[in-house]
């Protein structure tokens, strides 16, 4: 029997004032809400503990969630051209402030990673009988030019794998100091790249945000995703996206796309999901119609 999710919202969509997006967010029916810990108008882990008390109860006073904390990294992420120790900072103390807000979750954008190294494959040798002839193709030469272009060869990148690996690692010994789930996805690297870092880190408290756009544009498609990486979904970002070509998208509202959402629902269930779905309808034009859509076709989605 398929588990009934929670879906939430992303706070910007509805409002910069944390009283009256929890109150719009309750009014259209959504369950709870996902704050950024940094943002122009409130910085949560600068709060006070008073402070703190007064946030939660600000959302538990409209029956609402506190779905989690956002905190993407800047620039370039872990890479070793970075101030590091800023980049680790700034999540350390958004895994802090979830805590003290007795939330579970953090959602973090990594930004860029290594693609895992594959192994460039020997030049087919040439029989010196052959040379100078005209060979025809046979039916399944044909058929093998066909298919899809292989995936690009990628040599390893040592200072750039140390990088990432060795902040990834002091990343999971905080989180488990703070016993706080964090969630990564990365807008700028592929799938592949982000099971890469999370199977070096080995932490119990990493997982992946799910998100379906990302799947649109990546080599990977959303089964071969669930194969890999089903097991440690710990969010969802509910989006869509009208797919073009070479992975091109463009944003649309949920239901508007091409994300088979019943076909997530189903791999969500197969996997045991039991979280979030937060709509993140930030690059659509008109955000709070985009919400209440999203809103509805994940609720047909769940049946």
């Amino acid at each position: 029997m398929r588990t009934t999710l929670r879906i939430g919202i992303v706070s910007a969509a509805l409002s910069n004032d944390p009283r009256e997006a929890v109150a719009r967010s309750r009014q259209m029916g959504f369950a709870g809400v996902l704050f950024d810990a940094y943002s122009p108008h409130l910085s949560l882990p600068e709060l006070s503990q008073s402070g703190r008390r007064e946030f939660r109860q600000v959302v538990s006073g409209q029956d609402q969630q506190l779905v989690g904390l956002r905190a993407d990294l800047e620039g370039k992420g872990f890479s070793p051209s970075t101030d590091i120790d800023r980049s680790l900072s700034r999540v350390d103390r958004a895994m802090e402030a979830a805590a003290g807000l007795v939330s579970p979750l953090v959602c973090v954008d990594l930004g860029p990673l290594p693609e895992p190294a594959r192994v460039t494959p020997p030049k087919p040798k040439i029989d010196p009988r052959e040379a100078g002839l005209i060979i025809l193709p046979t039916a399944a030469e044909i058929a093998a030019a066909a298919m899809p272009e292989p995936e690009p060869v990628v040599e390893a990148d040592s200072p750039f794998e140390s990088s990432v690996d060795a902040a990834m690692a002091e990343l999971g010994r905080r989180a488990d100091r703070y016993s706080v789930i964090v969630a990564f996805r990365t807008d700028l690297s592929s799938y592949a790249a982000l099971e890469r870092a999370l199977r070096k880190a080995d932490c119990p408290w990493f997982g992946i945000e799910l998100d379906p756009v990302a799947v649109l544009r990546d080599r990977w498609g959303t089964d071969e995703v669930f194969s890999r990486l089903g097991g440690q979904v710990r969010h969802v970002r509910a989006r869509d996206a009208a797919a073009g070509h070479d992975r091109r998208t463009r944003p649309a509202m949920i239901g508007g796309g091409d994300v088979d959402w019943g076909q997530l629902m189903a791999l969500l269930d197969e996997a045991g999901y039991n979280g979030w779905l937060t709509v993140d309808p930030l690059e659509l034009a008109d955000r709070q119609a985009a919400a209440r859509e999203g809103l509805g076709q994940l609720g047909e989605a769940m049946g």
